[in-house]
């Protein structure tokens, strides 16, 4: 008897780790395909709605974004040349994509951004930087805050990737993809802001895809798991104690 309920509070203990573990390496894609192509996703991916009220409620998968960010998909005849993308590696049929026209025509300083408001660890995506030319390249910043506020936690570096490559159709320009890591080194972060450092200093020479965030666990989670765990343990020495 006293063995069994060992063996279970062990075996609690290590499914309560585990779940606080998964938690902790779940990472929460930003997953792109429901909008029509242009829209400015502004409430979208918190559970609300986009630009244009046909494409209905979207799912609640905590990113927030600044209010020049849009989804395109691949062949927009735009003259910017925003959708014009082949080969993204995430496969999905939209990509994100900041206009420059939707604040105000301001030089970018920070306004093109991604808000995760739980609070995240990790961060990952796939970028490619506009027109088949070496002279562009840019930079995401992760910061503590919202709004690319607080503290600057990281800087990722975005070398050019269109030079010396061609595209399927010639009136592409993102079809050379690269990738952009950034991991915590003890602080959460909230937001990612991208800016390409062109002649314009705007994000609108960027396209962004298969973003994706590793979330901070709830520290409410966490305590019940843990509260629980402490539990069992108590459990267990009163059985052993009354055997």
């Amino acid at each position: 008897m006293r063995m069994t309920k060992s063996i279970s509070f062990a075996t609690a203990a290590a499914f309560g780790t585990a779940l606080i573990a998964a938690q902790a390496h779940a990472s929460t894609v930003l997953t792109l395909g429901s909008e029509h192509t242009g829209v400015y996703i502004e409430n979208y991916f918190l559970g609300g709605s986009d630009s244009l009220p046909s494409d209905g409620t979207g799912p609640n998968l905590g990113f927030g974004f600044s209010n020049n960010a849009t989804v395109q998909k691949a062949g927009d005849s735009g003259s910017t040349g925003d959708g014009k993308f082949e080969n993204n590696p995430s496969a999905q049929s939209e990509i994100l994509y900041f206009a420059a026209d939707n604040s105000g025509g301001t030089l970018n300083t920070g306004s093109s951004y991604v808000n995760f408001a739980a609070g995240f660890s990790a961060l990952s995506f796939n970028y490619s930087l506009s027109a088949n030319s070496s002279q562009f390249n840019g930079t995401a910043d992760v910061w503590s805050g919202a709004n690319g506020s607080g503290t600057l936690l990281g800087t990722i570096t975005l070398a050019a990737t269109g030079a010396g490559n061609s595209c399927a159709v010639r009136t592409d320009a993102y079809c050379n993809w690269s990738s952009g890591t950034w991991t915590s080194a003890g602080t959460a972060a909230e937001s990612v802001t991208f800016a390409a450092n062109t002649a314009t200093y705007y994000a609108d020479d960027m396209e962004v895809d298969g973003l994706a965030v590793t979330p901070v666990p709830l520290p409410a989670a966490a305590w019940l798991l843990l509260s629980g765990a402490a539990g069992l343990a108590g459990f267990a020495r009163k059985a052993r104690r009354a055997a």
